[in-house]
């Protein structure tokens, strides 16, 4: 139960934002910017809020994946499993396909991974 009760509205997370930081953006930067929170599923104020409190604290800034790699992710998921699926069955000796080969592919799939 939230330390202030159920009451509609008030939520233990919410803090009062009372100052504002404006900006001017080119038409380009702000569609730039527009793509990139709406990949993120974020709002703008959000996603410049999140950005700024990284950069004020000197760390990176802690922002949910883009959508589009999340969709990749798993993509990569599905075709790692196919080659562990060939990788049993090549070592009990019912695929035709060498052993080193599969490796070399899943290891090539891990670097792409790694790099997402």
């Amino acid at each position: 139960m939230p330390s202030r009760g159920y009451r509609k509205g008030i939520s233990d997370r919410k803090e009062p934002k009372p100052h504002f930081v404006r900006t001017r953006l080119t038409g380009s930067e702000f569609e730039l910017f527009k793509s990139e929170a709406s990949a993120r599923a974020v709002t703008h104020s959000q996603l410049a809020r999140a950005v700024l409190a990284a950069h004020l604290a000197g760390a990176r800034a802690q922002l949910p994946h883009a959508r589009a790699s999340a969709h990749a992710l798993r993509e990569l998921s599905r075709i790692g499993n196919n080659l562990n699926q060939l990788a049993r069955q090549a070592n009990a000796g019912l695929v035709g396909v060498p052993e080193h080969e599969l490796r070399r592919c899943l290891a090539a799939l891990n670097t792409v991974a790694r790099s997402l």
